[in-house]
């Protein structure tokens, strides 16, 4: 590629959370799909329940249905945000196709990644998550590290 030929894509992938900034994103995702004649996956990782708080302490100590309730949950609501925008492509004529996939403990950042580069993802957009200062200096943000480490263009929108 010559440095005036624009890049093309043929699939973007959108990770997901259900804020109004994820859904931003999706439609600025959506617009990209139609302009490029691209596949437009959407992408939710329902976090692992392991990591702490009621449902993890259940977890840990084996209530198998509190936490199996609760993932069941996660996904439906994920199912039904999905759904409202996969109706929104539709509608601007973009093919789309949906993964609600659990965290296999590799991280959402690990399970975004290592997905767009295993199916040959062209673009991933996302939003900029509204964490304090503080708080990604402690944690890091999902955003960030999947700048970091993607496998290829990030846009990241506000």
């Amino acid at each position: 590629m010559t440095g005036a030929e624009a890049p093309s894509f043929t699939k973007i992938l959108v990770p997901l959370d259900g804020s109004p900034v994820s859904r931003k994103a999706a439609k600025y995702a959506i617009h990209l799909a139609r302009v490029e004649n691209a596949k437009l996956v959407l992408m939710h990782v329902i976090e692992d329940v392991k990591q702490g708080g009621a449902i993890g302490l259940q977890a840990k100590y084996g209530n198998v249905r509190l936490v199996e309730g609760f993932k069941k949950a996660r996904t439906k609501a994920a199912e039904k945000w999905i759904e409202e925008i996969k109706s929104q492509a539709d509608k601007a004529g973009v093919k789309t196709a949906s993964e609600i996939v659990p965290d296999d403990g590799t991280s959402e950042v690990g399970m975004i990644t290592s997905y767009a580069k295993k199916n040959d993802v062209d673009l991933i957009v996302m939003g900029k998550r509204g964490q304090s200062k503080f708080r990604q200096l402690l944690v890091g943000s999902v955003t960030n590290a999947v700048l970091n480490h993607a496998p290829c263009p990030v846009l990241v929108v506000r």
